[in-house]
C-alpha cells in the first residue's frame, strides 16, 4: 500500500521551534473554545471546564516557552500529536476519496452507459479494419501566440 505522508518522528530543531510557536496559537484557541464552550465543547463541560481550559493553556505555554528556549522539549508533544492524528488523516483521506469516487464518478459513468454515450469511442466494431484515428494536422506556429 502506498504511503501518502511520511511521519517524521525525529524532527530537526527548526521544525520543533515552528511547531511550538504554531502550537501556542492552536492550543490557545482550543483553550478559548473550552472556556467559552463553543464548537466542539458546546455540549457543556460542567465542572471539568476549568480543568480542560487550564490543560490546554498549559500546553500552549509549555510549547511557546520551550519553542524559544529549548525546542527539543517539544518533541513529546510533537510526536504524540503526530501519532494520534496520522491514522485519522489516513482513514479520512480514503473515506473522502472513496465517497467522491462512488458518489460522483460511478453514477456519472452509469448514466453515460445507460444513455449510450462513449466519449472515448471504445465500442467494438467487428467490420472495422483498424481502430486508429487520423490525427489533426499540425497547427501553424503563430497559433501558439494566440492562446485564447
Amino acid at each position: 500500500m502506498a504511503q501518502m505522508i511520511e511521519i517524521n518522528l525525529r524532527p530537526d530543531r527548526s521544525t520543533l521551534r515552528q511547531f511550538g510557536l504554531i502550537a501556542v496559537i492552536g492550543f490557545g484557541a482550543v483553550a478559548a473554545f473550552a472556556h467559552y464552550e463553543i464548537l466542539i465543547f458546546s455540549m457543556g463541560l460542567g465542572a471539568a471546564r476549568p480543568w480542560v481550559t487550564n490543560l490546554f493553556m498549559g500546553l500552549a505555554a509549555y510549547s511557546g516557552i520551550f519553542a524559544l528556549i529549548y525546542p527539543k522539549a517539544n518533541l513529546p508533544v510533537y510526536v504524540g500529536l503526530t501519532v494520534v492524528t496520522y491514522p485519522i488523516g489516513f482513514v479520512l483521506s480514503y473515506v473522502v476519496l472513496g465517497a467522491l469516487f462512488f458518489g460522483i464518478i460511478t453514477p456519472t459513468g452509469l448514466v453515460m452507459r445507460i444513455l449510450g454515450r462513449d466519449p472515448l469511442e471504445r465500442k467494438f466494431e467487428p467490420d472495422a479494419q483498424t481502430y486508429w484515428k487520423d490525427c489533426r494536422p499540425p497547427r501553424d506556429k503563430s497559433s501558439y501566440f494566440r492562446q485564447f
